[in-house]
């Protein structure tokens, strides 16, 4: 939930209390203390992932324990371009160097392309987080989206309820097994690499020259 993050696993459990049964219920219920390792990033934390795919639409990112990482095109440095491979599949290319040529700055011909593809380990910023709460009941699946952005300061900025048929099948009503959609996932994270340190980190390493010039200023 928004207030205390996704739940990735059991740590442990402290204690196990007396087993109760319900009246008309068979069963016996404990009340059970433990604990659990969450997810929590916070607005503007700075994550570093792996690019699982690189669409018209945006790059998809995983940390391996969690694959609902999304970075539109409309978060990518600008300017910027799509080369699109097979399947769909492609890189996004940063046109960083179009900035040099319009400030008569010379670009050698053996400059490096900034394209980030399917494989590249990024860093990207948490733009907003997106929960996704579900309740089951007789009248249908009722849902409860919250989302935290920065607009709002990191509060929750929006809730909205929906409920859906029952009798639809899952491919046919609102609902998808697909997780890609906001409104299956309990947990969605929008980033963006808009600002500088974010993409590939080797694109902000200092090259040799730098290197030297920063030592013979330390020695002066």
């Amino acid at each position: 939930n928004p207030k205390n993050g996704l739940c990735i696993a059991l740590y442990d459990v402290i204690r196990v209390g007396s087993s109760l049964i319900h009246p008309a219920d068979g069963g016996a219920h404990f009340e059970v203390v433990f604990r659990v390792v969450v997810f929590k990033p916070f607005i503007g934390e700075v994550i570093t992932g792996e690019v699982s795919n690189c669409t018209k639409e945006g790059i998809d990112v995983t940390l391996n324990f969690f694959t609902k990482i999304k970075i539109p095109y409309y978060n990518i440095f600008d300017p910027n371009h799509f080369v699109e491979g097979k399947r769909g599949e492609g890189k996004w290319v940063w046109d960083d160097h179009e900035n040099d040529v319009e400030d008569n700055a010379d670009v050698p011909d053996d400059t490096e392309e900034l394209a980030i593809e399917k494989g590249d380990l990024i860093s990207f910023a948490v733009d907003s987080v997106h929960f996704t709460g579900k309740n089951y009941s007789v009248k249908g699946v009722h849902t409860l989206e919250s989302t935290s952005d920065a607009k709002v300061g990191g509060v929750v900025g929006r809730k909205r309820s929906q409920s859906f048929d029952k009798g639809k099948s899952w491919e046919e009503g609102n609902i998808t097994t697909d997780q890609s959609s906001t409104s299956t996932c309990e947990m969605q994270i929008i980033g963006s690499v808009k600002s500088d340190g974010l993409g590939k980190p080797e694109w902000w390493e200092p090259d040799e020259e730098e290197e030297e010039e920063e030592e013979n200023m330390d020695e002066t």
